[in-house]
């Protein structure tokens, strides 16, 4: 997959200029997926928290084109859903025994691994795609 972005320590994208903490000063808020048009777009916006300053993006969009598979692992029900909108991990999934469905966040991908993200609610986005961009929002 091309990216224009990479992840750092698990909860950090970096863009050119711009390293946002997913973690910390970030709410994810959405996602879509289109069928007919192979895409998938998540969508975090800045968090409202005192700590986060004022001058960070205001969102990211991370959009994927020519998705050739989409997974999603479901939350764990016992989680309140405020934990939904927390990134926990950034990092890649793999279908490997050896990774027995724990995702990797500290490791060069294989070209079969799909992009993942996994949330403080147990949830996870596992995405193959040709390509991912990110967009950010000032």
């Amino acid at each position: 997959m091309i990216e224009n972005f990479t992840i750092k320590d698990a909860i950090y994208l970096v863009s050119g200029e711009d390293t946002l903490d997913l973690h910390n000063n970030y709410d994810f808020t959405e996602i879509t997926y289109s069928v007919a048009e192979r895409s998938a777009t998540l969508t975090w916006v800045r968090s409202s928290g005192d700590w986060v300053l004022a001058t960070d993006p205001l969102g990211l969009q991370l959009e994927f084109h020519g998705v050739s598979c989409f997974r999603f692992v479901p939350r764990d029900p016992e989680m309140p859903f405020t934990e939904d909108d927390c990134l926990s991990c950034a990092g890649y999934w793999t279908d490997e025994d050896w990774c027995d469905g724990v995702m990797i966040c500290e490791a060069a991908p294989e070209t079969e691994w799909l992009r993942a993200f996994e949330f403080q609610s147990g949830a996870i986005v596992a995405i193959a795609a040709d390509e991912a961009k990110a967009i950010i929002r000032r």
